[in-house]
């Protein structure tokens, strides 16, 4: 062999290596199949480039997750997956106990980008569709396959979405939908959970907004909707975190029935919401705490607790106030 041709034989091989070596990097691993959370369970995120341990993230029954890997430890099987946060639409990964997820086919739902694509509009932007984050949860309907509901944003951005993906001859086709103002800091909606409700079969989103109309003046909503046809329908709607410090009253005054006391000037309500079960149902159980505060005093001249349960009226459950 020549030295040209030594040359020659020496640079192609060297390209070929090459070229197969890039392929190799360039190939695009898949998860291994889609998890569906059949009940509360605790993410345990790993670290990433920082040094401090990420916290914990809860993933709420009815999550759509994807699984990555599953390993067994003892008698415990633990899978790798990753979720987004939809507080700060952000994604994270862990490990779960595999118990708690049940199985679906990685070809059963669509892509994310197949998702935007169906969204179209600023969604087909090259940046907004590269920076979108998407928070998937199965809803189940009696009469029909389970919605896939998703909640996305991106920073491009200035609203996030919550959007139903119907099953329509054999595909997902985007159906009603809800926009909420996003910023950097909140995304409109920190927790997602499915629940069944009315005992029918039609699972209902339960849903914790946050809400801003001045300083001062903000709090937390727990939301209850349903799907209903070509609509996103909401059956409650309650304050879990309700500061009204933007105004005093002269003299503080606590009003009859108690529930008249949220949300008026001078008072900070914290509460939480159960669910107890009436026959089939299951009705939502509002208990909290308002403060009621004077200008110059940090700490409140009273408080009121008292707990309420919110029937079911045939259409929508009974409202707080």
């Amino acid at each position: 062999m020549t030295t040209q041709s030594h040359i020659v034989f020496v640079l192609s091989v060297s390209f070929l290596v090459s070229g197969a070596a890039t392929a190799k990097e360039k190939k695009v691993v898949l998860p291994k199949s889609w998890g569906y959370v059949a009940r509360e369970v605790t993410l345990e995120a790993r670290p990433g480039s920082s040094s401090r341990k990420a916290e914990p993230t809860r993933l709420e029954r009815g999550a759509l997750v994807r699984v990555w890997d599953v390993k067994s430890q003892g008698a415990t099987s633990w899978a790798r997956v990753d979720a987004i946060n939809p507080a700060r639409l952000e994604r994270v990964t862990g490990w779960v106990d595999s118990g708690s997820i049940e199985s679906e086919p990685l070809e059963k739902y669509p892509p994310d980008a197949d998702l935007l694509k169906q969204l179209g509009g600023q969604y087909l932007e090259d940046f907004a569709a590269s920076t979108t984050a998407i928070a998937r949860f199965l809803v189940r309907q009696r009469s029909q396959e389970p919605a896939l509901v998703c909640f996305l944003g991106s920073r491009a951005l200035p609203y996030a979405q919550l959007q139903v993906f119907q099953r329509s001859a054999g595909q997902f086709v985007a159906g009603p939908h809800l926009e909420f103002p996003a910023s950097e800091m909140k995304s409109g909606i920190t927790r997602v959970e499915v629940l069944d409700l009315l005992g029918d079969g039609n699972e209902c989103l339960v849903t914790e907004e946050p809400f801003s109309t001045q300083p001062e003046l903000n709090g937390v909503n727990m939301v209850i909707r349903r799907i209903e046809g070509r609509a996103l329908r909401t059956l409650w709607q309650a304050p879990l975190d309700f500061r009204n410090l933007a105004s005093f009253p002269p003299r503080p005054e606590i009003l009859r029935p108690p529930e008249k006391n949220i949300g008026t000037p001078g008072t900070v309500t914290t509460a939480k919401v159960g669910f107890r079960a009436h026959g089939p149902l299951r009705e939502p159980a509002w208990k909290g705490k308002i403060e009621f505060h004077v200008l110059g005093r940090e700490a409140p001249v009273d408080t009121l607790t008292f707990e309420k349960v919110c029937s079911w009226d045939g259409q929508k459950f009974a409202p707080l106030r």
